[in-house]
C-alpha cells in the first residue's frame, strides 16, 4: 500500500563522525526521546479520511499491534468501526540528510612530518570520514581558525591521543615565522601550550631588498615530530639584539607542553675543509645569517637531518645537510654540497629531505658541479647519501644541460623529489618543468651525450616547486599529482616502470601565472577505495605570490577524475575563505578535517559542517485526493543536497532537493487497491 499524509514521523541523527561510543549513545536516548515527544501520528480509515493527534512517550497509533490503540477515536472509521491494523495506520515521513549518518568511530591517524612519510608522498591513506561523497559546499566547510603571531610556512602537523594536563586531545602543531610554537586542540581549537624560541631575524638584516621571506624569519622548515619519545624537532632563526648577533638552533620540545626536552636547544654549527665562497684558511663555516632551512626535516634511524639553502642567492652561501643524535643532539654528521665552489643550495620548496632504509635523497639548486671530473661539487643534481658512515655521496645524477640551468637560475632543486611506494625510483622536477624518473640503485651520475635517467619529459609548462605526491588509485593504479603555476592540476598515470606523458585527467582550471604559484598538494584516501581519494590544493587565488602576499584558495577534487572539483574556499567564502596563501605550505588532513597555514596568522581548520537546524514544516497537496505515485512538494529548512525520504517507511522516488528550505519526491505506488486522500 502507499502510506502519505502530512508529516508524521521525522527521524534525524546528528552525530558527529569521530564522536566516541559513549557521546553517540547518549546522543541516540536524546534524540528518540525528543522524536517521541515530536511526532505527530496520522490515522486513515477505509474512505481515506485521516486526523492527527500528539502523544508523548507512547504512540497513539501504529501499524502493528499491540501499539494500535483502536479504541482511540482517531483510529476509528467514521461509522466507528475499527480499522483494519497493518492496512490503514502510521503514516510517517522519514527524511535523512546524508551528513548525518553514524560512522563509527576510526582508528586515529597522526601525521608528524612534511608530506605525511619519509617517502613524502603527500598521501594519507586512512581517511575514512572525509570523501567524494560529502565534501561539498553543504556539507563541508571552515569549522574554526586558530589564531598566531607570524606567518606560517611549515606544514602543520599532528598527533592523535596526545595526554596533556590529565586530558587526552587531538593536537595540531603549528610553527610560525615569529619563533613561536603552537599546540591547539585539533578538534575544537582550544590552545594548549605556547612557546616563543626567541627575537626572529629581520628579513631586511639579509639585504635591504630581500622580500621572498618577510617581514620577519623564524621557524620556516617543517618540523619532525616523534610520536615515541613524545618530542618535536624544528629549527629556529634568531637575532640577539645586544649585540646584533644571529643563530640557528636545534630545538627539542615536549610535545604535551612545549618544554625544552634536556640537553635542548643546541646551536647549529658546521665547517668543512674547502676553498669554496667564503672559505677561510682553507674552511667553510655554517653562515647562520645566510643559510635558511626551508626543507622539511627528517627523522631516521634514531638522527634528526637537516638541510639548508640560501636566501634568494643572497650569498656567499652553500647547501648543508646536518646529522643530530635524536635523544642527545649531538652532531654526527656534516655535508657541504659546494665545498670548493659556491651555491647549490638544498630547499625543494619546503619540500623534506627523502630517505629509504638508510640512504638520504635531495635535489640541489644552481651552484658548481663538478663531480664528474674527480670533484665534490653537486650543484644541479639529485644527490644520494649513505648514512651509516657518517654523511657521504653515494651516487647522484646530473642532467646533461647542468651548465645551462646553472647560468640561467634554472634550479633542478625548486620541487623536492619523492619515493614512488614499491619501487627503487624516485621523482622530481625543478623550474625547468621537467619530471625525471631514476632509478636509487643506478641514478646515472652524468653524462655529456646522454642522461642516464630512466625517463624524463615536459610535465608542465610552469616551474615545479614543492614535491608532487603520489596515490595507488582504483581506476589507474599508480599515479602522481603535479599543479605548476599558471598550468592545470594533473594526473600522470606510472605503468610498467614509466609514466604516461599524456595527463590522465586534468584540471578545468589553471593556477594563476606567477613563478611561485605551484600548489601545496596533499591527498587523503581510504586505502584505495572508490569514492574515497580527494587531491586537496592550496594555492594562490590571484596575483603571483612571488615577493608579495596575495589571497588563497583551497580547492579539492576527485583524485579519480581531476575534472571534478568537489569543492573550493570561495564557494561559500564567507564562511570558508582562506585569507593570504601560505607559499608551499601544503595542507594536512587528518580523521575528518583538513588544517591549512595561512600567512593571514591563522590556522584554519575545514571540516563536515554541524548538522542545519532542521524543521519540516508542511507538504503539499493540503486537500484532495492523494494517490500512490504522487508528487510531493516537503517545505522546511537545513536540507541538502543528498537526502531521501520514505512515507511510512515505503522509500519515495524522484527526490529532488531544489533548496534548502524545498524538497520533491513521489510517493509510492498504491497497493490493494486503496485510494487516501485527505480530510477536508
Amino acid at each position: 500500500m502507499s502510506e502519505f499524509g502530512n508529516i508524521g514521523y521525522i527521524n534525524l541523527a546528528y552525530f558527529s563522525p569521530d564522536a566516541d561510543a559513549g557521546r553517540a549513545l547518549a546522543a541516540v536516548m536524546q534524540m528518540v526521546d525528543g522524536l517521541i515527544w515530536l511526532s505527530r501520528r496520522l490515522c486513515l480509515d477505509r474512505s481515506g479520511t485521516w486526523s492527527a493527534v500528539h502523544g508523548r512517550g507512547r504512540s497513539i497509533c501504529q501499524p502493528t499491534p499491540p501499539h494500535c490503540d483502536l479504541s482511540h477515536q482517531p483510529c476509528r472509521k467514521q461509522n466507528g468501526a475499527p480499522m483494519k491494523r497493518a492496512a490503514y495506520c502510521a503514516i510517517a515521513l522519514l527524511l535523512v540528510l546524508p551528513s548525518l549518518i553514524f560512522s563509527p568511530a576510526q582508528a586515529q591517524v597522526s601525521v608528524t612530518m612534511h608530506h605525511n612519510d619519509v617517502g613524502r608522498t603527500g598521501q594519507n591513506l586512512n581517511e575514512t570520514i572525509l570523501n567524494t561523497s560529502n565534501v561539498n559546499v553543504n556539507q563541508f566547510g571552515k569549522l574554526f581558525a586558530c589564531q598566531v603571531d607570524g606567518y606560517v610556512y611549515a606544514q602543520p602537523l599532528y598527533v592523535a591521543q596526545v595526554t596533556i594536563s590529565s586530558t587526552i586531545h587531538n593536537v595540531v602543531y603549528v610553527a610560525t615565522e615569529n619563533d613561536s610554537v603552537y599546540a591547539f586542540d585539533a578538534d575544537n581549537g582550544a590552545q594548549l601550550w605556547h612557546v616563543n624560541l626567541g627575537t626572529p631575524v629581520p628579513s631586511t638584516d639579509i639585504s635591504s631588498t630581500y622580500k621572498d621571506l618577510t617581514p620577519v624569519i623564524g621557524i620556516t622548515g617543517t618540523p619532525v615530530i616523534d610520536p615515541v619519545s613524545s618530542t618535536i624537532y624544528l629549527v629556529a632563526k634568531t637575532k640577539n639584539t645586544s649585540n646584533n648577533t644571529y643563530h640557528q638552533n636545534l630545538h627539542a620540545l615536549d610535545i604535551t607542553s612545549g618544554a625544552e626536552k634536556p640537553g635542548s636547544p643546541v646551536e647549529i654549527t658546521a665547517s668543512v675543509p674547502g676553498s669554496g665562497a667564503g672559505s677561510s684558511a682553507g674552511t667553510i663555516a655554517f653562515q647562520p645569517l645566510y643559510e635558511l632551512n626551508r626543507p622539511g626535516l627528517l627523522l631516521l634511524n634514531g638522527a634528526v637531518y637537516i638541510a639548508f639553502g640560501s636566501h634568494g642567492d643572497i650569498g656567499p652561501y652553500h647547501g648543508w645537510v646536518l646529522g643530530y643524535n635524536a635523544s642527545t643532539l649531538a652532531q654526527l654528521a656534516v655535508f657541504n654540497t659546494t665545498p670548493n665552489g659556491s651555491e647549490a643550495a638544498v630547499w625543494q620548496g619546503g619540500q623534506g629531505l627523502v630517505a629509504d632504509a638508510d640512504s638520504i635523497y635531495f635535489m640541489t639548486g644552481n651552484g658548481t658541479f663538478d663531480a664528474n671530473t674527480g670533484g665534490t661539487d653537486y650543484g644541479d643534481s639529485v644527490v644520494k647519501l649513505a648514512t651509516s658512515t657518517g654523511l657521504s655521496v653515494s651516487d647522484y645524477f646530473t642532467p646533461d644541460n647542468q651548465g645551462s640551468l646553472n647560468q640561467t637560475d634554472a634550479d633542478l632543486g625548486s620541487g623536492g623529489p619523492i619515493l614512488l611506494p614499491g619501487t627503487s625510483s624516485i621523482v622530481g622536477g625543478g623550474k625547468d618543468g621537467i619530471l625525471r624518473l631514476i632509478n636509487t640503485a643506478s641514478m646515472g651520475e652524468f653524462n655529456a651525450a646522454f642522461n642516464g635517467d630512466l625517463q624524463e619529459f615536459q610535465a608542465t609548462s610552469g616551474i615545479i616547486m614543492i614535491g608532487p605526491i603520489y596515490w595507488n588509485s582504483p581506476n589507474h593504479g599508480a599515479v602522481l599529482y603535479l599543479w605548476g603555476p599558471g598550468d592545470y592540476l594533473k594526473a600522470f598515470e606510472f605503468l610498467n616502470g614509466s609514466f604516461q606523458t599524456t595527463p590522465v585527467s586534468k584540471s578545468t582550471m589553471t593556477s594563476p601565472a606567477g613563478n611561485s604559484n605551484a600548489a601545496g598538494l596533499s591527498l587523503s584516501a581510504n586505502g584505495s577505495t572508490s569514492g574515497s581519494g580527494i587531491v586537496w590544493a592550496s594555492v594562490s587565488y590571484s596575483g603571483d605570490s612571488n615577493q608579495q602576499t596575495v589571497p588563497g584558495i583551497l580547492r579539492a577534487f576527485d583524485a579519480t577524475n581531476l575534472n571534478t572539483e568537489l569543492w573550493d574556499s570561495k564557494q561559500n567564502a564567507a564562511r570558508d575563505d582562506v585569507g593570504n596563501y601560505a607559499k608551499f605550505a601544503p595542507p594536512t588532513i587528518a580523521n575528518g578535517k583538513v588544517y591549512l597555514a595561512t600567512f593571514s596568522n591563522r590556522l584554519l581548520v575545514y571540516g563536515l559542517q554541524p548538522p542545519a537546524v532542521l524543521s519540516v514544516t508542511s507538504i503539499s497537496p493540503t486537500s484532495g485526493r492523494t494517490t500512490g505515485g504522487t508528487k510531493v512538494t516537503i517545505t522546511g529548512s537545513g536540507f541538502q543536497s543528498g537526502a531521501t525520504v520514505s512515507f511510512g517507511g515505503s522509500a519515495a522516488t524522484n527526490v529532488t532537493v531544489l533548496s534548502a528550505t524545498s524538497i520533491t519526491a513521489t510517493t509510492a505506488t498504491l497497493v490493494n487497491g486503496y485510494t487516501y486522500r485527505r480530510k477536508k
